[in-house]
């Protein structure tokens, strides 16, 4: 896939990450590469309920890796002058994140009734139909306006470096060759930041006292909430993060620090 560029570093990697979810999505049926008419039937269950499990992890990681990414570009924009070009472009903006957002969450709930193979074209099909004209109508367009209505606005220096450090501390803005190892990091970090930001804010202050170690009771007493109540916010913080014990809370916690 062609690479689409806007010219700032971070969110140009971010587009790159997504890019090589959109390429792993159009070769994601294995057997298509010997046989291009290759069907889902001629598999075992046993390879398709693998696939299938497969399909739906992508799609996760790919929901809320775009979470993070809208949650970025998005702070980006508080920086935007208050004109009416400015305010109009943050409205089509943020619709467009939200309007994706709506698109996978539809096509998510064809996996397990469609063919993994027709599945994964679907959502590939969503994915790059949108990066493309997402790119070129607001991304660019975006970085434009940082550099050329305000020209004090610059997305690629101080301001950005400031956001990093404050909202997504540890990743770095202004790098303009990345590593495999530094790519992989930055698509976690962003999809935890995703996942962050799915939590109601009653289960993000839970969350965060529950990765400094506070039991339970400890976490009502605090929060002036019940103790069923803080298990309610638990099991729903586990299952948006996708961690089966405390331990692993608190290792996906650490990418966010």
């Amino acid at each position: 896939m062609t690479p689409h560029r806007t010219g700032h570093a971070e969110i140009d990697q971010q587009h790159e990450i997504l890019e090589g979810t959109v390429t792993q999505l159009a070769g994601f049926c294995s057997e298509a590469e010997d046989d291009p008419d290759a069907v889902c039937e001629a598999c075992g269950s046993e390879k398709r309920q693998h696939c299938t499990a497969e399909l739906a992890s992508i799609t996760r990681e790919l929901l809320s890796f775009l979470i993070g990414h809208a949650t970025y570009e998005e702070k980006m924009m508080e920086l935007l002058p208050a004109t009416p070009t400015c305010i109009a472009h943050i409205k089509g903006h943020k619709a467009a994140h939200a309007e994706i957002a709506k698109q996978l969450k539809k096509a998510s709930f064809q996996i397990g009734k469609d063919n993994p193979r027709i599945a994964s074209r679907l959502i590939w099909r969503v994915i790059s139909d949108w990066l493309g004209d997402h790119i070129a109508l607001f991304d660019r367009r975006m970085v434009g306006l940082g550099t050329s209505s305000a020209p004090e606005i610059d997305f690629d220096g101080e301001l950005v470096l400031m956001l990093d450090q404050h909202v997504f501390p540890n990743r770095p803005t202004r790098a303009k060759d990345s590593s495999r190892t530094e790519m992989t990091l930055q698509k976690k970090k962003l999809e935890m930041r995703g996942r962050l930001e799915s939590l109601s804010p009653a289960q993000r202050a839970v969350f965060w006292l529950v990765v400094s170690g506070k039991k339970n009771r400890e976490i009502g007493e605090e929060l002036g909430i019940t103790v069923n109540t803080v298990k309610t916010h638990r099991a729903a913080i586990f299952q948006k993060m996708e961690v089966g014990s405390v331990l692993d809370l608190v290792r996906k916690a650490d990418l966010l620090r």
